[in-house]
Protein backbone atom coordinates (compact mmCIF):
# COMPACT_ATOMS: atom_id res chain seq x y z
CA UNK A 1 0.00 0.00 0.00
CA UNK A 2 1.40 3.34 -1.01
CA UNK A 3 1.84 5.95 1.64
CA UNK A 4 -0.13 9.14 1.13
CA UNK A 5 1.95 11.94 -0.25
CA UNK A 6 2.54 14.65 2.36
CA UNK A 7 0.78 17.87 1.57
CA UNK A 8 3.09 20.80 1.06
CA UNK A 9 2.99 23.21 3.95
CA UNK A 10 1.18 26.37 3.11
CA UNK A 11 3.03 29.36 4.42
CA UNK A 12 0.76 31.45 6.49
CA UNK A 13 0.33 34.94 5.19
CA UNK A 14 1.79 37.48 7.56
CA UNK A 15 -0.82 39.13 9.67
CA UNK A 16 -1.07 42.83 8.92
CA UNK A 17 0.36 44.90 11.73
CA UNK A 18 -1.92 47.60 13.02
CA UNK A 19 -0.71 51.00 11.96
CA UNK A 20 -0.32 53.55 14.67
CA UNK A 21 -2.84 56.20 13.92
CA UNK A 22 -2.00 59.70 15.07
CA UNK A 23 -4.38 61.13 17.59
CA UNK A 24 -7.11 62.79 15.49
CA UNK A 25 -6.94 65.92 17.61
CA UNK A 26 -3.14 66.03 17.59
CA UNK A 27 -1.58 69.05 15.89
CA UNK A 28 1.40 68.38 13.63
CA UNK A 29 3.74 70.97 12.12
CA UNK A 30 5.37 70.66 8.70
CA UNK A 31 8.99 69.52 9.01
CA UNK A 32 10.44 71.77 6.32
CA UNK A 33 13.23 74.33 5.99
CA UNK A 34 10.97 77.22 7.04
CA UNK A 35 9.65 75.70 10.26
CA UNK A 36 11.24 75.71 13.72
CA UNK A 37 9.48 73.95 16.59
CA UNK A 38 9.88 71.91 19.75
CA UNK A 39 8.76 68.30 20.26
CA UNK A 40 8.34 66.07 23.29
CA UNK A 41 11.66 64.29 23.78
CA UNK A 42 9.91 61.12 24.97
CA UNK A 43 7.43 60.50 22.14
CA UNK A 44 8.09 63.08 19.39
CA UNK A 45 4.71 64.79 19.80
CA UNK A 46 4.80 68.34 18.40
CA UNK A 47 4.51 70.96 21.17
CA UNK A 48 5.23 74.59 20.21
CA UNK A 49 6.57 76.64 17.30
CA UNK A 50 9.53 78.94 17.74
CA UNK A 51 7.21 81.82 16.73
CA UNK A 52 5.23 81.25 19.97
CA UNK A 53 8.35 81.34 22.16
CA UNK A 54 8.79 84.51 24.20
CA UNK A 55 12.17 84.08 25.88
CA UNK A 56 14.71 81.46 26.87
CA UNK A 57 15.40 80.91 30.57
CA UNK A 58 18.71 79.65 31.94
CA UNK A 59 19.51 79.23 35.59
CA UNK A 60 20.64 76.88 38.29
CA UNK A 61 17.13 75.48 38.82
CA UNK A 62 15.80 75.38 35.27
CA UNK A 63 16.66 75.71 31.60
CA UNK A 64 13.67 76.25 29.39
CA UNK A 65 11.59 78.43 27.15
CA UNK A 66 8.69 80.64 28.13
CA UNK A 67 6.04 80.39 25.44
CA UNK A 68 2.39 80.86 24.56
CA UNK A 69 -0.09 78.57 22.83
CA UNK A 70 1.59 75.17 22.99
CA UNK A 71 -0.32 72.31 21.37
CA UNK A 72 -0.77 68.67 22.36
CA UNK A 73 -0.29 69.37 26.07
CA UNK A 74 -2.46 69.09 29.18
CA UNK A 75 -1.99 70.76 32.52
CA UNK A 76 -3.01 69.85 36.05
CA UNK A 77 -6.12 71.51 37.45
CA UNK A 78 -4.64 72.24 40.83
CA UNK A 79 -1.46 74.07 41.71
CA UNK A 80 1.20 71.52 42.41
CA UNK A 81 4.18 73.70 43.13
CA UNK A 82 5.64 77.15 43.29
CA UNK A 83 8.28 77.52 40.65
CA UNK A 84 10.71 80.04 39.27
CA UNK A 85 10.97 82.77 41.89
CA UNK A 86 7.95 81.46 43.79
CA UNK A 87 5.48 82.08 40.96
CA UNK A 88 2.39 79.83 41.18
CA UNK A 89 2.36 77.13 38.51
CA UNK A 90 0.73 73.85 37.53
CA UNK A 91 2.47 70.89 35.90
CA UNK A 92 2.24 70.49 32.11
CA UNK A 93 2.34 67.08 30.43
CA UNK A 94 2.52 65.83 26.86
CA UNK A 95 -0.94 64.56 25.93
CA UNK A 96 0.48 61.62 23.96
CA UNK A 97 2.85 60.04 26.51
CA UNK A 98 1.72 61.88 29.68
CA UNK A 99 5.32 62.79 30.59
CA UNK A 100 5.99 65.95 32.57
CA UNK A 101 7.52 68.62 30.29
CA UNK A 102 7.07 71.92 32.16
CA UNK A 103 4.75 74.29 34.00
CA UNK A 104 2.00 76.81 33.27
CA UNK A 105 1.94 80.02 35.29
CA UNK A 106 -1.43 80.64 36.95
CA UNK A 107 -2.94 83.17 39.31
CA UNK A 108 -0.14 85.71 39.12
CA UNK A 109 -0.57 88.97 40.94
CA UNK A 110 1.27 92.27 40.49
CA UNK A 111 4.13 93.08 40.30
CA UNK A 112 4.49 90.02 38.02
CA UNK A 113 4.57 90.99 34.35
CA UNK A 114 1.24 90.40 32.58
CA UNK A 115 3.07 88.50 29.86
CA UNK A 116 3.71 85.73 32.39
CA UNK A 117 0.04 85.03 33.23
CA UNK A 118 -1.06 81.94 31.34
CA UNK A 119 2.34 81.42 29.74
CA UNK A 120 4.19 78.13 29.84
CA UNK A 121 7.70 77.21 30.89
CA UNK A 122 8.78 74.16 28.90
CA UNK A 123 11.98 72.46 30.03
CA UNK A 124 14.47 72.09 27.20
CA UNK A 125 15.95 68.93 28.71
CA UNK A 126 12.56 67.32 28.02
CA UNK A 127 12.25 68.61 24.46
CA UNK A 128 13.67 68.06 20.98
CA UNK A 129 14.06 70.87 18.46
CA UNK A 130 13.43 70.84 14.70
CA UNK A 131 15.84 73.43 13.28
CA UNK A 132 14.60 73.33 9.70
CA UNK A 133 16.84 70.47 8.58
CA UNK A 134 17.18 68.03 11.49
CA UNK A 135 16.05 67.13 14.98
CA UNK A 136 18.40 68.18 17.76
CA UNK A 137 18.41 68.15 21.51
CA UNK A 138 16.65 71.33 22.59
CA UNK A 139 19.11 72.80 25.12
CA UNK A 140 20.81 75.67 23.37
CA UNK A 141 18.21 75.81 20.59
CA UNK A 142 17.87 79.12 18.80
CA UNK A 143 16.04 80.46 15.78
CA UNK A 144 18.62 80.95 13.05
CA UNK A 145 16.20 82.29 10.43
CA UNK A 146 16.85 85.80 9.19
CA UNK A 147 14.18 88.25 10.35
Amino acid sequence: MAEPEPKPEVEAEPQPQPELEPDPISVRYEMNAQSRFFLCRFCGNHVVTMDNCIVGVEGTDVNGIICRNPVNVEHDDTMSRSFLNRLPAVNVRCNACNKYIGEKFVGLTPPCPRVMEGSYLLHTDRMLYWNGTQLRYAPGAYDDRTP
